[in-house]
C-alpha cells in the first residue's frame, strides 16, 4: 500500500503542475487542508472522474472540518464489511468482472479505484518540473532565513517574495514576508508604541497604546486554541480552533474612556461613593451601546478597525489563565488593573464585569463564518468572564454566558479588540 501511495502522489503531481491551480484539492475544498495523501488518490481515481468526493463517502463531517486536531471524527469512516456496503450503493451489480459485492479491498484502493496487485510506472518531465520549483522553494526560504537571522530584513524579505513566487499561496512565506516589511516600517495607524518590544514571528509590537485615547493593548500573538469545556452543558464539544493575531485591551474599557468618546457616562457605580470611578470599568452598558460606541471610536481614530472580541479570541486571551479568578468585594466593580495580569499581560479577564463579545450565542462547534459574527440583528450575544457579584466558579474562561443585545446590567461591560493591520507599503 505505500507503494502504491507513492505512484499515485508522483502521477497526481505531475497532473496538478499541469492543471494549475490544482483541480482535485480545489474540488475536495476543505478536506485538503489535512488528507493531502488522500485528496491525492482520490484525485488520481474513477472516483473524482464519477463525481463521486469527499462528502458523498464520509458525510459533510462539519464537527471534524472544524475541529483542527481531530478531536472529532467524521460522520462515516467505513471499515471492513462497512465499506463493503457503502461501495455498494454505487456498484450496486457488484464488481463488474467477478460480480462479488464483498471485499472490495482486497482488490481495489478505496480512494482511488485502482488495482492494487498491478504496479505502475510513471516518468512524466511536469513532475520533474514541479519537484525542482518545489527545491528552488526551500532554497529560497533557507535563503530569508539566514538574512533574517542577520537581520537584514529588505534582503530576506527579497527571498520571501521569491519563494512565494515559486510557491503561490504558500502560508508559511506569506507570513514571512509581512513580517519583514512590518520590520522595515513598524508603525501601526492609530496607535503608538507603548514599549519597544516586538513579537519575532509576525514582526509586530507587542504593546501599543491607542492615539489620543491612550488605551494599552497588547498583542495575541494566535495560534491553535482548544475552545470549550465537557465541565458547562453550554461549552461543549471541546475542539480546536485557529486564532489569527490580533490586538486586545489590557483592561476592561472604563467609565473615563467611555465619557472621552460618548460625553456620557451610563455606569451605575460612580459618584461621591466612588472616588477612582474614572478607572472603573464602564457598565450598564448594552451591546447595542457598545457598537455605538465602537463607531465614534472608529470614526476618531486612524484607521478604525476597533471592534469586540470573537468568544474565541476572548478564551484563547484567557487560557491558560495567570489571574486566579480573584472573589473581590462583592459589591462593586473594583479600578481595572489592579489583579495579577495573566500570560498576555491582561488584567480582569475573570471577575470585576462581564465582556460583551462579537459572537451570537450559536451552538457550538465553533465557526466564525456561519453567520455567529454577524455585525448586527437580533439573538442572544456571548458574554465571558464573570462579574464581581457572581461565585467564582462562574470565572471560569470557558463558560459562556448570553444576554439580549439591547439589555444594559450594571455587571455587563467590554474590552477593546482590534485586527491586525495588513502590512504597509514599502519599497
Amino acid at each position: 500500500m505505500k507503494r502504491l501511495t507513492v505512484v499515485l502522489l508522483a502521477a497526481a503531481c505531475a497532473s496538478w503542475a499541469q492543471d494549475q491551480p490544482d483541480k482535485p484539492l480545489a474540488e475536495a475544498g476543505e478536506c485538503g487542508r489535512c488528507h493531502v495523501i488522500s485528496v491525492v488518490e482520490w484525485g488520481y481515481s474513477g472516483h473524482r472522474a464519477a463525481g463521486t468526493g469527499c462528502v458523498e463517502c464520509h458525510g459533510e463531517s462539519r464537527g471534524h472540518v472544524l475541529d483542527e486536531r481531530n478531536n472529532i471524527k467524521p460522520d462515516r469512516v467505513p471499515q471492513g464489511a462497512a465499506m463493503d456496503g457503502l461501495c455498494a450503493t454505487c456498484h450496486d451489480s457488484g464488481c463488474p468482472r467477478s460480480k462479488r459485492k464483498e471485499g472490495c479491498a482486497t482488490c481495489h484502493h478505496y480512494h482511488a479505484l485502482v488495482d492494487v496487485r498491478k504496479s505502475a510506472s510513471l516518468k512524466d518531465e511536469r513532475l520533474d518540473r514541479l519537484i525542482a520549483g518545489w527545491k528552488r522553494y526551500e532554497e529560497r526560504m533557507a535563503e530569508g532565513e539566514r538574512h533574517a537571522s542577520a537581520r537584514d530584513w529588505r534582503a530576506a524579505r527579497s527571498a520571501y517574495r521569491a519563494a512565494l513566487a515559486e510557491k503561490p499561496g504558500d502560508g508559511t512565506a506569506a507570513s514571512k514576508l509581512a513580517m519583514c516589511t512590518r520590520r522595515l516600517k513598524p508603525e501601526l495607524p492609530g496607535f503608538e508604541l507603548a514599549a519597544p518590544d516586538i513579537d519575532e514571528a509576525t514582526g509586530l509590537p507587542l504593546r501599543v497604546r491607542v492615539r489620543e485615547l491612550g488605551i494599552e493593548m497588547v498583542l495575541v500573538n494566535g495560534g491553535d486554541a482548544e475552545l470549550g469545556s465537557e465541565r458547562f452543558r453550554g461549552s461543549k464539544p471541546v475542539h480546536s480552533v485557529a486564532i489569527a493575531p490580533f490586538y486586545l485591551a489590557a483592561r476592561e474599557t472604563t467609565q473615563a474612556e467611555w465619557k472621552a468618546v460618548m460625553q456620557s457616562n451610563p455606569s451605575r457605580y460612580q459618584g461621591k461613593e466612588y472616588a477612582d470611578a474614572g478607572r472603573m470599568p464602564v457598565e450598564s452598558v448594552s451591546w447595542n451601546d457598545v457598537a455605538a460606541f465602537l463607531a465614534k471610536l472608529n470614526a476618531k481614530v486612524e484607521g478604525g478597525g476597533f471592534r469586540l472580541p470573537t468568544e474565541a479570541e476572548w478564551e484563547f486571551a484567557a487560557l491558560p489563565g495567570g489571574e486566579a479568578g480573584e472573589a473581590f468585594d462583592l459589591t462593586a466593580p473594583r479600578p481595572g488593573g489592579g489583579g495579577t495580569p495573566n500570560r498576555f499581560g491582561l488584567f480582569d479577564l475573570q471577575g470585576n464585569v462581564r465582556e460583551w463579545c462579537s459572537s451570537l450565542a450559536a451552538a457550538y462547534p465553533y465557526n466564525a463564518f456561519d453567520g455567529r459574527e454577524s455585525a448586527g440583528g437580533s439573538g442572544l450575544r456571548i458574554l465571558r468572564g464573570g462579574a464581581f457579584a457572581e461565585p467564582e466558579s462562574w470565572f471560569h474562561p470557558s463558560l459562556r454566558h448570553s444576554e439580549r443585545p439591547e439589555r444594559r446590567l450594571p455587571w455587563n461591560g467590554f474590552r477593546l479588540a482590534r485586527s491586525v493591520p495588513p502590512p504597509p507599503d514599502v519599497p
